[in-house]
């Protein structure tokens, strides 16, 4: 007790000074040691404590965040992508907040000198939020300010990696090369282990990134770093790295040592589950280990703690097929790979791929087209030749949709060629077919839920065993659920409705239909002229169901002919120009001419056989080649192969009509009539691109209705309206026609005829292909100018007050640092528009709309359509808002300039 009375004076004394060290300690410009005590410990242990708990916290995001891809080398750092980050980015900004307030408030930089200790790591995790958030021209500010202001903090070594990082994310390889040589010579103090393992880290991010990269000095630098003992999963991490490195150089034992080295230390079953992989893939092609890896496969698919790396384990097997070059096997291990897809989009990615070339080399396209297709769904765009395999992706599903169109059309025409008996022999059979097949279905069912009933009733009974155990906890019936739920619903996600196989393709309106049908909406449909159209059968137990679209009449199959001719022209033309299968491109041409000398596609297909045949000095060549001159001698086809440069002479042509036309045009400004009839007159049969005659025709017209009257200008404008429809000029010959009016005739005639309407108009016939951008709307890019974030939103559907204020919970929560402006306003009877403005730049907003449209409320009501969201800049935003009529372009406008081409 005695000792205790002596340590409260103590405690007290210390009270007081705080206290007063409290109240006399505002001011960061006077240097006195109460201001400096004051400030650091209220710096450290406040402000800047509360930031680094937030930083904390964004680590945790970013793990979870930062997925890896196990089919390829592993990067040093794993990225996420930036649209990915919205669970981090409240926590990052909360950081950047806490340490500008902490320099804001605390820091004491007086005559050049920081008197804070803590200052320079409040900038230093300043700078790691924004690298975190991918603002890397920000993170690039921060460092720099660091490494030239605190040259000998503790912050400086850190600071200046993490800058030469920056530059590396920034593609600036070069400057980051520099930075990292003027820190070498640190690197020498092995005391300084932190530092070491980042330099070392990001000397071998370089060598694995840059296009100057060295693969053997990454290995060096990995070691190093290695050797700088880094925290436990980082040092795994390098192992793994290591070791897939030695394994692409072929040495196989260094890379079994780092493998092994992360099954020894690694506390994450995915790294310890790659590595394992790893070594059982170094297959020396020999029988014995052969079957000593297959065994082991074959008890890792046993594992129920393998059941998610299933996908992998079989493209580990098909790996030793292609080793083994069975092509066969290999592609059977690789479908399975895909078929195990439980939550690695990266595994199917690779796998789909992998069996999709493997089909398209053996030119097995409608198999190819499959997978693709089933890579599309979770390909990341980062994914090597991402383009290549978007564009295969395409070509073969329009190639697959166009051969079953035609096998279904020739399916029709077969069965409508039948006798009657035989047709009506043929549906009973398909009626007799789906009936049986009806019935299996109802007595599997019927077989299936009396085993669930019994399962139910054993489970019931069973709950708690008699030692205790409660239903979970018995094996035996956890695996019977399971198969049963196996066999009812097949391999199911887990997440919500995983009852619903197709998500995107249901409703609560589809929901209420289904249980109450009166609420069903009228299915009719109607033609052209408002006639109701028959209601398509859809029973498959009535014959309409099977007659509805056989081309029964001769008019219904000459459409159907004229469906298979287009589709084998233009398949032909998918073989021959995007897959340069060229025997497919000729059987496919060589059916249309056989089947359909007739058809417009007919011409076009000989000249393409005669081409090809030609080529490849083929006597068919000769054949087409006289079809051709004798039966459709006026042809271009027959002038392109009486003389190879005919195009060019016309090409040729057509420019000396263009500069003609600059001439015919000043004497229109001139209104010098007579001489521009004249010269469109000599002009206009010459032409072959629609454009320039629509533009000569237009000329024409209006000073036609000068020299003569108004009824010969009325003509040549419906002219113009009737021959050229989709042409620039045609919309303003309807525009002045829509105005004719008997008592205005000489007004308009006279306003059409103005030097006005000539040169100054911005919809004048000289400037319209100028002015007017592709797709009919005047919509320009421009990333660099200040930009808006628009929401479209349905009022029928939603309260507009509810999504403003969801955007303005939005923007507190992922973008609390910045301050946007929210207006909306009525822009047609069923839609407001909701601006959010305003961002410097195309990039800025793309990142804002990137989050807002993952965000979960938003994501549901922007797919069913009742919200649309673009990003636009302010110069389209007004054109958006005065050009009505050019609302509808801007969604492919977006598209093409906002949205990476797919």
């Amino acid at each position: 007790m005695k000792h205790n009375r002596h340590i409260l004076p103590l405690y007290l004394i210390g009270l007081v000074a705080l206290v007063v060290v409290g109240m006399t300690s505002c001011s960061t410009s006077k240097n006195t040691f109460p201001n400096r005590v004051y400030h650091n410990v209220t710096c450290r242990y406040n402000v800047f404590w509360n930031g680094k708990q937030s930083m904390k916290q964004a680590d945790a995001e970013m793990v979870k965040l930062s997925k890896d891809n196990y089919t390829t080398t592993l990067p040093v750092y794993n990225y996420p992508d930036k649209s990915e980050l919205g669970p981090a980015l409240p926590h990052l900004d909360r950081t950047i907040e806490k340490s500008s307030k902490a320099i804001y408030k605390h820091s004491m930089l007086i005559k050049g000198k920081e008197y804070v200790k803590t200052i320079d790591d409040a900038y230093l995790l300043m700078a790691k939020s924004y690298f975190h958030k991918q603002d890397y021209s920000q993170a690039q500010r921060v460092t720099s300010y660091i490494t030239h202001n605190f040259p000998k903090s503790n912050s400086f070594n850190e600071a200046a990696v993490l800058q030469a990082r920056t530059a590396m994310r920034q593609g600036y390889y070069a400057s980051a090369d520099e930075q990292l040589e003027n820190l070498h010579y640190l690197s020498t103090n092995k005391r300084n282990k932190k530092f070491n393992v980042l330099f070392n880290a990001a000397k071998a991010e370089y060598n694995l990134t840059a296009p100057d990269g060295d693969v053997q000095e990454a290995m060096d630098y990995l070691k190093n770093a290695i050797g700088a003992h880094p925290e436990r999963e980082f040092k795994s991490r390098l192992h793994l790295i290591l070791g897939e490195l030695y394994e692409n150089q072929g040495q196989q034992e260094e890379a079994k040592k780092n493998f092994y080295k992360v099954i020894k230390q690694s506390s994450t079953y995915e790294m310890v589950f790659c590595a394992q992989m790893h070594l059982a893939r170094n297959y020396d092609g020999t029988a014995s280990s052969r079957n000593t890896i297959m065994r082991q496969f074959k008890k890792m698919l046993e594992e129920k703690k393998n059941e998610d790396f299933k996908d992998q384990i079989y493209y580990a097997c098909s790996e030793i097929a292609r080793i083994d070059e069975n092509d066969t096997l290999r592609k059977n291990y690789l479908a399975k790979s895909v078929a195990a897809y439980t939550n690695n989009n990266y595994q199917r990615t690779f796998s789909s791929v992998t069996l999709a070339d493997l089909y398209f080399e053996d030119n097995e396209y409608r198999k190819a087209q499959a997978y693709y297709d089933t890579a599309a769904l979770t390909i990341p765009k980062n994914y090597p030749d991402y383009e290549l395999v978007m564009k295969k992706s395409g070509v073969l599903k329009d190639l697959v949709t166009k051969l079953d169109e035609i096998d279904l059309q020739d399916s029709l025409q077969r069965i409508a060629k039948m006798s009657e008996s035989q047709r009506q022999a043929w549906v009973r059979k398909m009626i007799a077919d789906y009936t049986e097949a009806e019935r299996k279905a109802a007595a599997e069912e019927a077989e299936r839920m009396l085993a669930l009933q019994n399962a139910s009733t054993y489970t019931n009974i069973n709950v708690t065993s008699s030692n205790g155990k409660w239903y979970f906890y018995n094996q035996s019936l956890v695996t019977a659920g399971q198969q049963d739920f196996y066999r009812r619903w097949g391999n199911r996600k887990l997440e919500d409705n995983w009852f619903i196989s197709n998500k995107q393709q249901i409703s609560f309106d589809d929901m209420a239909v289904m249980n109450d049908p009166s609420l069903a909406a009228d299915s009719v449909e109607y033609d052209e002229d408002g006639n109701p159209i028959a209601k398509r059968e859809t029973d498959p137990k009535k014959e309409a169901y099977y007659l509805q679209d056989l081309p029964l009449t001769p008019g219904a199959m000459d459409t159907s002919n004229t469906i298979i001719a287009k589709d084998l022209f233009e398949v032909g033309y998918i073989y021959r120009d995007m897959l340069q299968d060229i025997p497919r491109a000729c059987a496919s041409f060589e059916s249309l001419v056989q089947r359909f000398p007739e058809s417009e596609y007919a011409l076009p297909c000989m000249y393409l056989l005669y081409t090809i045949y030609t080529a490849q000095h083929d006597g068919k060549a000769d054949n087409y080649k006289q079809i051709i001159l004798t039966q459709h001698a006026g042809t271009d086809y027959a002038k392109l192969i009486n003389d190879p440069r005919y195009y060019e002479k016309l090409a040729e042509n057509e420019k000396t009509l263009e500069r003609r036309y600059e001439q015919v045009y000043d004497d229109y400004t001139q209104k010098n009539w007579s001489a521009v009839v004249q010269a469109s007159d000599a002009a206009i049969p010459q032409c072959v691109d629609p454009t320039l005659k629509a533009k000569y025709s237009y000329l024409r017209a209006v000073a036609a209705g000068q020299v003569y009257n108004q009824d010969t200008l009325i003509r040549g404008l419906n002219s113009v309206v009737t021959n050229f429809p989709n042409e620039p000029v045609a919309e303003l010959a309807r525009i002045y026609l829509s105005n004719f009016a008997l008592e205005q005739v000489a007004s308009i005639t006279q306003t059409m005829a103005s030097d006005s309407m000539a040169s100054d108009s911005s919809t004048s016939i000289k400037g319209l292909t100028q002015t007017n951008q592709p797709g009919g709307h005047s919509f320009v890019f421009n990333a660099g100018e200040l930009h808006y974030v628009i929401l479209l939103v349905k009022t029928a559907k939603l309260s507009v007050q509810t999504v403003k204020q969801n955007i303005i919970n939005f923007d507190n929560t992922y973008f609390s640092l910045q301050h946007f402006n929210i207006s909306s306003f009525y822009i047609n009877n069923t839609q407001q528009m909701v601006t959010v403005a305003k961002f410097n730049n195309k990039e800025s907003t793309m990142d804002y709309y990137n989050i807002l449209c993952k965000n979960e409320n938003f994501a549901s009501d922007i797919a069913n359509g009742n919200i649309i969201v673009y990003p636009i800049s302010a110069s389209n935003y007004t054109t958006f808002y005065n050009k009505v009529n050019e609302r509808p372009a801007y969604e492919q406008f977006f598209k093409d300039n906002y949205l990476d081409k797919q």
